[in-house]
């Protein structure tokens, strides 16, 4: 479809609205009559701005990017006026229930109560109109004989589409030449307008994936970690929206064991494969479990670490090798 026959705004609400339930759905959520909705799709009249924001937010994800495309020929200041709605300050409530749950739930379980709760809150605030967006939580993998830490491993992540809510299937090994990767061993946090144009990658760059930023996740001097968020808009990572990152990186802090935390100078990452390299090898992870389990009598978790380890390794000796190839040509 060209530009001129590009449906406008208002066809794409008239779409929108055809069923009485959706109808009153959006009404109701954007605190209007059913009347107005219908003269704005008519185009009898023209909704104010902060309807427009609370149009995008309410519709259903599948319809968003199109009403959007619309309303951006018609209020090429849309993207400007979703962007200033981002809420500034993390919500007391929210405080207090990271810390209640950090003295109340079990050991084994406190990554993933905390994680979750800090992904889920940061993607709300850092994402409120849902552009496109994906947070991750990376762990610095367990020191190798040497006291050395040679990589970083996704453990969790949420998004909103493009990407999917739920990012744990795609999680990835990081090293040096990740974004991530930088973050945790230069200690400071980083973020890049526009991927396109920048010579650093982060490993896992998705086709959605147009800026980044990072934060180190810290605990008295030693790294744990970072907090990667990426958008699909340029220059997404405003001062504010830095801010708000920092304070969702202390957060999740409180997910982590302090043995977790290591000193500056244990980071040495290496280069590790791309991600069509790693998927393979990832997906032999239950198997190596179910091995480890078997041939050792171990737990569950100590064969867990085994295995990521051991995936590690492999994964390691093909970054080299991918590494040396690149440096070849």
């Amino acid at each position: 479809m060209s530009v001129s026959e590009s449906p406008s705004w208002q066809s794409v609400l008239q779409r929108l609205i055809r069923t009485t339930a959706e109808r009153q759905r959006l009404a109701t959520a954007l605190g209007v009559t059913t009347m107005t909705l219908s003269r704005w799709a008519n185009g009898e009249s023209r909704p104010h701005r902060s309807h427009l924001i609370r149009l995008v937010q309410a519709v259903h994800p599948q319809y968003r990017q199109e009403l959007l495309e619309a309303l951006r020929r018609s209020f090429p200041d849309i993207d400007a006026l979703l962007r200033e709605s981002t809420v500034e300050q993390v919500p007391s409530e929210f405080f207090a229930q990271v810390l209640s749950a950090r003295t109340t739930t079990i050991e084994s379980l406190r990554f993933w109560q905390i994680g979750e709760m800090v992904l889920r809150q940061a993607l709300t605030q850092l994402d409120p109109n849902h552009l496109g967006m994906s947070i991750t939580l990376i762990q610095c993998m367990p020191p190798h004989s040497d006291g050395k830490i040679r990589s970083l491993r996704e453990r969790m992540g949420k998004g909103t589409l493009p990407w999917t809510a739920d990012l744990e299937q795609m999680a990835l090994f990081l090293g040096m030449e990740s974004l991530a990767g930088y973050v945790v061993e230069s200690g400071r946090v980083q973020s890049i307008e526009d991927l396109r144009k920048y010579h650093l990658v982060p490993a896992y760059q998705s086709e959605f994936e147009i800026s980044a930023a990072a934060h180190p996740i810290w605990l008295g001097g030693r790294v744990a970690g970072c907090l990667l968020a990426s958008s699909t808009e340029v220059g997404y990572f405003s001062q504010q929206r830095m801010s708000l990152l920092a304070i969702f990186s202390d957060l999740a802090s409180l997910a982590f064991d302090p043995s977790e935390f290591y000193a500056p100078s244990q980071i040495e990452l290496r280069p590790m494969p791309s991600p069509e390299k790693q998927r393979p090898i990832l997906a032999t992870f239950r198997q190596r479990v179910a091995r480890l389990q078997h041939q050792r009598r171990l737990s569950n978790a100590e064969a867990e670490q085994e295995a990521w380890q051991e995936i590690e390794a492999e994964l390691l000796r093909l970054g080299e090798q991918e590494n040396e190839t690149v440096l070849d040509c």
